[in-house]
């Protein structure tokens, strides 16, 4: 392992130039294990990198650590960098050649890079192709895994076992394989599909989609599909790609992800094994010949057609229901999909009846000129609204790359004699949970609607005290928040229908928990619709009818600063990142403990990091600040709501601010620049 490491991190031929090119590494490299390491794996390294430059003092740095605290680690690793340096002759070295780099082999690279691909319960990494990943490696450590076409078919073929494993079918088990736009999507997707080939089921590509549809494939029992494989990065940029994986139950697992990279490795070192020390896998120039090519997104796009008729309908004299042959007739819809998979649902709407002559980004496009969609996105709601305001719209619709995700755009002001809508607003985060929970108090009274972590306070008394409803505040993560909303409705205790993160991620009870974009769109719709349609029928003209959706959550209390704060460990270690995330809980943790007159108070309810609600003279209540890690980056997200920026400051990021100075934790280490600038 150490000369593996080496060959990655310090890819140069023993020599003096050594020091002068890695130098700078060195310290990255070493404070990565500094942190998590005992003194014995640091002696190992240290003695690893003596063997091979023979620059590195001796006994220096082991007798450093051996009486060092857990803060100063990183000073005793700077130092070393120091000894290093100020250990080789500068004279000397002017004179030494570079020696060629040592680049590490495909499979080196795919062994190294394939347990970092797991992002939960996907894949996740950036793109890069068999013959450039090599080159990559090691260049720097703030980059994300490498997915590559090996890796990709040895994951193929490792999900094509697991499938078969869990299926009655024998060699009869079939897989569907789709991507997005992006453009390694098809490459990789192919290669995928070849690899699932090989492990003996039938493949099924089915091109350009969106990840529910995926789901949907699986659970359809007319479309014979055992597995499915959506390749997307979802909102991430657009050199990033990676894989949701589903079967008829639903997405895999943590555990399972695992599983599925421990069957890729198995495979990659099969590779290696009958190549003669080379890995090798079949080319996709015939790939047409060998794979089936379907088209399985209509059957998807029927079930959102059939959805958004009955919600429109739903509620509706049985006698009134030949008088709409086209449900969404009279309605203007604006459909952003950001030439992503969404591109589909606008079809849907205007087959339904719907205006959608406004909408923008229905062409797939892998270069996404207006940038990778995503519906918190500043850039996107904006361009959203605009076009809404030109068109006069009922409603603007926002969805992901994938189409797992949505958010919305809802006139504030509505004059239905005049047919006017102004004053667009965001539908998103706490008020797209609040109108989705007013659905739900009337289909479904004292229902559970889970949540992840970061939720504002006023949601959960929106939720509870104005609905009645029972709020589950669980942890990020969608797969997370889905499984819990699972696990409370199969426990019989109560009834979860829906499972959603202020991200816009949303799965529902009546849609078999399945994340869906589209979806949410379908019950914002339908709503919109009901609500039109009781405006129009004369028989409800007296009735106390809503203008606008947003006066149905006009209750949810929501305060005038509400931002989130990412402070990134500069070394990019997720081993440092939790040893200065958990110190700082510590201090956190404390701090609520040190006085009952503390302004503070620690949400003990809370499940993942720290949750502090905030006193504040003559405040209303609301204020709150939360610390959590990423769940896949050595970021360290600081979430805050308050009154005002004034507040904020004094009540939360001053006394934040001197935490992390008593920690000990530089700008050098963690960059605190978002707190400053805020």
């Amino acid at each position: 392992y150490l000369e593996y490491i080496s060959t990655l991190y310090m890819p140069i031929k023993p020599k003096g130039c050594f020091v002068l090119v890695c130098c700078e590494r060195l310290t990255l490299f070493l404070t990565m294990f500094t942190l998590s390491a005992s003194v014995l794996t640091m002696q190992l390294i240290l003695w690893s990198l003596q063997e091979s430059s023979a620059f590195v003092p001796k006994n220096t740095f082991v007798t450093e650590v051996s009486h060092c605290s857990r803060r100063n680690k990183y000073d005793v690793v700077t130092g070393v960098s120091k000894m290093v340096k100020e250990s080789v002759d500068r004279s000397e070295l002017k004179e030494m050649q570079f020696s060629e780099r040592i680049l590490p082999s495909i499979y080196d690279v795919c062994v190294a890079e394939l347990p970092k691909l797991k992002s939960g319960s996907d894949i996740r990494g950036q793109y890069a192709s068999d013959e450039d990943a090599a080159s990559i490696i090691g260049t720097s450590l703030q980059r994300a895994a490498l997915l590559t076409p090996i890796s990709a078919y040895c994951l193929g073929y490792s999900f094509a076992n697991m499938v078969k494993q869990v299926s009655k079918k024998g060699d009869k088990v079939s897989v569907c394989i789709g991507n997005d736009p992006r453009s390694h999507g098809d490459i990789l997707s192919k290669y995928v599909c070849i690899g699932a080939q090989a492990a003996g089921v039938v493949v099924n590509y089915t091109g350009l989609a969106s990840t529910p549809a995926m789901l949907e494939f699986c659970r359809a029992e007319n479309l014979d599909c055992d597995g499915g494989i959506m390749i997307t990065a979802s909102h991430l940029p657009a050199d990033r790609n990676g894989m949701k994986l589903f079967t008829a139950t639903g997405g895999l697992t943590n555990r399972c992800i695992e599983d599925l990279i421990e069957g890729a490795l198995a495979k990659l070192t099969n590779l290696k094994s009958i190549g003669g020390g080379n890995v090798k896998i079949p080319s996709i120039l015939n790939f047409d010949e060998r794979i089936s090519r379907v088209d399985f997104m209509p059957h998807y796009a029927k079930t959102l057609n059939d959805a958004l008729s009955r919600e429109v309908i739903a509620g509706l004299d049985k006698q009134k229901l030949s008088d709409i042959p086209l449900p969404l007739a009279g309605l203007v819809i604006v459909l952003n999909a950001g030439n992503g998979s969404g591109y589909f649902f606008n079809k849907v709407l205007n087959d339904l009846g719907a205006d959608v002559s406004g909408s923008i980004g229905i062409e797939p496009d892998s270069k996404f000129p207006h940038g990778v969609p995503n519906p918190e996105e500043r850039e996107m709601v904006q361009r959203t609204i605009s076009r809404c305001e030109e068109v006069n719209a009922d409603i603007g619709i926002m969805l992901d790359t994938d189409a797992d995700r949505g958010g919305f755009v809802i006139p504030r002001t509505v004059i239905p004699s005049e047919q006017i809508c102004k004053d667009y607003e965001p539908l998103n985060r706490n008020r797209l949970i609040a109108l989705l929970s007013v659905i739900f108090s009337s289909a479904s009274p004292g229902c559970s609607i889970v949540t992840d972590s970061v939720t504002s306070e006023g949601l959960e008394i929106f939720l509870e005290e104005t609905l009645g409803l029972k709020h589950v505040r669980f942890l990020k993560g969608y797969a997370n928040v889905i499984n819990k909303a699972k696990e409370i409705t199969e426990s019989g205790s109560a009834v979860a229908e829906m499972a959603i993160e202020t991200s816009g991620h949303c799965a529902m009870r009546e849609n078999g928990y399945l994340d869906d974009g589209t979806y949410t769109a379908v019950k914002v719709i339908g709503l919109l619709a009901r609500i039109r349609r009781s405006r129009e029928m004369q028989e409800n003209t007296n009735l106390n009818v809503p203008l606008s959706l947003l006066d149905l959550i006009s209750e949810l209390k929501e305060m005038p600063v509400v931002d989130e704060l990412r402070m990134r460990v500069q070394n990019n270690s997720l081993a440092a990142t939790e040893e200065i995330f958990r110190e700082i809980c510590e201090r956190l943790e404390a701090k609520c403990e040190e006085s009952s007159e503390t302004s503070w108070a620690l949400d003990r309810e809370n499940l993942e990091g720290v949750r502090i609600r905030v006193r504040c003279n003559d405040e209303k209540e609301g204020t709150f600040f939360m610390l959590r890690k990423s769940l896949h980056d050595p970021v360290l997200s600081v979430q805050v709501e308050a009154s005002s920026k004034e507040q904020c400051e004094k009540y939360i990021l001053r006394p934040l601010f001197k935490i992390i100075e008593f920690c000990g934790f530089e700008e050098s280490l963690l960059d605190t620049s978002a707190l400053s600038k805020f």
